[in-house]
């Protein structure tokens, strides 16, 4: 495997959000370093002592040793592509497997993959929030994975499809994207509390509305993967005042 792409699967950022079994985290931990994945971020954690993870994490301690605890807006702030993993994807997302999503990360680049917690997963407005929804295929009778289990699935593939690449030189047949020009998920926060701010006073946000519908309101974006020029062009279309720098 070349640099670049050993360079990819270390970039890749596994977030678990609402973890709740030590035993879990030290599985996935070792799920990790069995495809070079370096990067585990924990959001609003339920686990008290990690004595188990670690029993679990064979030749993983590194990972669990440098792993973040962070809020979730923190969490993604940085991230241009946000995998969000579910059984159960809400209408209207850009949906994809675990072996599409690899095959795009060998052109665009290492994704944040984001895991709910065991028992209830990623709610819909959560979902909405990512660029992509992927479900790993299953059979009907049993459709729930264990995270450890959905973790290495999606490590697998990442890895295969990175191999593969670096064998056949296929990922010098696409232009791979500058993430530098796609827009941060803080800047679509951003703009999402400017979408708030303009609809405060208006019919729609007036009506009786479901929860997730801001949310919904902001999947199309998301979804069409803007760049930073034209999500700064949608705040300032929104009434919101930008430094020259910006």
């Amino acid at each position: 495997m070349t640099g670049d792409n050993q360079n990819l699967l270390a970039d890749v950022q596994v977030v678990l959000l609402r973890p709740r079994w030590a035993r879990n985290l030290g599985s996935v931990a070792r799920a990790m370093k069995n495809f070079g994945l370096e990067k585990l971020t924990l959001v609003d954690s339920k686990i008290g002592s990690w004595n188990d993870a670690y029993q679990m994490a064979v030749h993983a301690d590194d990972v669990l040793d440098n792993a973040k605890t962070l809020e979730l807006t923190e969490a993604l702030a940085p991230a241009t592509w946000i995998v969000g993993t579910t059984n159960n994807p809400p209408p209207g997302t850009h949906q994809m497997t675990p072996r599409e999503v690899a095959e795009e990360a060998v052109a665009r680049g290492a994704p944040t993959l984001l895991f709910g917690g065991e028992i209830h997963g990623l709610d819909p407005a959560e979902l909405l929030r990512c660029h992509v929804v992927s479900s790993v295929p299953t059979a009907s009778e049993q459709s729930s994975l264990n995270l450890a289990q959905a973790v290495c699935v999606y490590g697998a593939e990442l890895f295969a499809a990175l191999k593969f690449a670096a064998e056949s030189d296929s990922s010098d047949a696409r232009e791979k994207e500058t993430e530098a020009l796609r827009a941060s998920t803080e800047m679509l926060q951003r703009l999402e509390v400017a979408l708030q701010r303009f609809l405060q006073n208006s019919t729609w946000s007036k009506a009786d509305r479901p929860k997730n519908a801001i949310a919904a309101l902001m999947q199309p974006f998301y979804r069409a993967q803007l760049t930073e020029k034209e999500a700064r062009a949608w705040l300032v279309a929104l009434g919101k005042q930008l430094p020259r720098s910006e």
